[in-house]
């Protein structure tokens, strides 16, 4: 297995630091980092009920949170527009001829806010940043909000309390939590998962303010926790994965202080490898994606140690 991920990450190393990337490269990653994102209890979707109010849909390995409320319902992230189309089949199914009262984007990633126009929603609430960002890419497929929010906000849809609550710079600086006191519950859109490893170090991670984001999520008193990915789980499960994210960082500055920044000194990939990936597996190693994301995980961990971010 060292040997596999060894090879990996020489490739990730040639891949950083050359100006193209051949097919023979780009197959060979995808073979390692494909897996993680598919297999039995990923693929297909999935509507439960979690609390009286509270309903969460699974579309492959994406998930998000629809609230029952008397003004009808509230979607939180409608994804894509193939799992809007397949969600809106299930609320057809199980709420018949209740309307989307509200779409709510937890941040501006378009992964987050593409598709709602299949929801038909009457309301759609974003942070007021969302389309300094959206202006620089292609986002057709993006609803314009009919409001905009900033900081901590508190919203009261048809009798259901929601606390927005606004993480500052962690997964981009547009980042929402939500609570559910009533539920004693929290979903969260990219900070954190249940038992899984995250995907090439979460993208768009600015690790400083991710801890306090995850920090101020877990002091909140809640049971159940939902993420916008894979399973969903408990309170501990958040704890231990800010716990896991942690571990990593700690043993990649380490590695750097032992070994230094990267580019100095020969063979450095492996050392930083043989540093981090054994005391990780020790603890992690039966956590899903765990071999099939160490590489990249490891390569976000030394650059952003290194950079300081």
């Amino acid at each position: 297995m060292k040997k596999r991920l060894l090879k990996i990450l020489i490739i990730v190393a040639t891949v950083l630091s050359t100006s193209g990337c051949t097919d023979f490269v780009l197959k060979t990653v995808m073979k390692t980092v494909d897996p993680y994102f598919h297999g039995p209890g990923i693929d297909g979707t999935q509507f439960e009920k979690i609390t009286e109010n509270i309903y969460t849909f699974r579309w492959n390995w994406y998930r998000n949170v629809v609230i029952k409320t008397k003004a009808g319902l509230v979607i939180i992230d409608p994804m894509n527009p193939d799992m809007s189309a397949a969600l809106k089949k299930e609320l057809d199914h199980h709420f018949p001829g209740q309307n989307v009262h509200t779409l709510i984007y937890s941040h501006y990633h378009l992964d987050h806010t593409s598709g709602g126009a299949t929801l038909a929603p009457e309301h759609i609430i974003a942070h007021k940043k969302n389309p300094e960002y959206w202006k620089d890419v292609k986002h057709e497929n993006v609803l314009e909000p009919t409001r905009y929010i900033s900081g901590d906000t508190v919203l009261n849809i048809g009798g259901v309390e929601i606390h927005a609550l606004y993480l500052g710079l962690s997964h981009t600086d547009t980042l929402y939590a939500f609570h559910f006191p009533s539920e004693r519950l929290v979903f969260t859109a990219d900070l954190g998962f249940v038992k899984t490893v995250q995907p090439v170090g979460v993208p768009d991670k600015y690790a400083p303010g991710y801890l306090r984001a995850m920090n101020r999520v877990i002091a909140i008193d809640f049971d159940t926790f939902i993420p916008s990915h894979f399973g969903y789980g408990v309170k501990q499960d958040l704890i231990d994965w800010r716990d896991m994210m942690e571990e990593g960082r700690h043993l990649a500055r380490k590695a750097i202080q032992e070994t230094g920044t990267p580019g100095v000194r020969n063979d450095q990939m492996s050392q930083y490898f043989d540093a981090v990936y054994y005391p990780m597996r020790e603890k992690y190693g039966d956590w899903h994606g765990f071999n099939d994301m160490f590489i990249l995980n490891l390569v976000r961990d030394i650059v952003g140690e290194s950079l300081g971010y």
